[in-house]
């Protein structure tokens, strides 16, 4: 079941990495946010990070034994520039992957701690623990005649926060976004610091 669930996973990230092809179409621009902020380009990837794992208790009993293990993370940096003259302290976005038809196969939430003031250009990221599962019927056409045009990867922005506690939407439906940024705890902590 593991052996399974890895080789699909690895076939997902295969197929998602090889996604920087055709991003370019006219219909879904590859990038969206607020006119506060300008996304130059992302990167969705992985790395290796070492954990310490504890062991099954033996019989005898005592203490368990841990070692050290490797675990791959994927990740999605995004390397973005302010256009405000205000600091940026907080972003919502999402990683999106979709087919060349524009149906989406997935959108992974993020609420990251920024720091980035005035003019200035810096990378944030976000860790990916699982990819959600891509469920829906598949007709028999699709069988006979299967796309084979890769997916696109797109990074929307949805809200920008200020230092100042202020908010930039990127639309009417990106409100609850900023509402839950504004409630992020990590956002909160920073506001309060400053």
């Amino acid at each position: 079941m593991r052996t399974t669930a890895a080789i699909g996973a690895v076939f997902l990230i295969l197929f998602a990495c090889s996604s920087s092809y055709g991003q370019g179409d006219a219909d879904s621009p590859q990038y969206a946010a607020p006119s506060d902020l300008t996304i130059l380009k992302h990167h969705f990837g992985g790395e290796r990070r070492f954990v310490t794992e504890s062991t099954p208790q033996s019989e005898r009993g005592g203490e368990p034994a841990t070692r050290v293990v490797s675990h791959s993370v994927m990740t999605v940096s995004v390397k973005a520039k302010s256009n405000s003259l205000k600091t940026i302290v907080g972003v919502s976005w999402y990683f999106v992957l979709a087919k060349a038809s524009g149906e989406k196969v997935f959108s992974i939430p993020f609420f990251t701690e920024v720091d980035l003031t005035s003019r200035q250009t810096k990378t944030f990221r976000g860790e990916i623990e699982r990819l959600p599962k891509y469920r829906r019927a598949v007709s028999v056409e699709e069988l006979k005649n299967p796309d084979k045009s890769p997916a696109r990867e797109r990074i929307v922005v949805t809200c920008v926060m200020f230092a100042d506690g202020t908010l930039s939407p990127l639309n009417e439906a990106s409100k609850g976004d900023c509402q839950r940024l504004e409630a992020a705890p990590q956002i909160r902590k920073k506001i309060e610091k400053l």
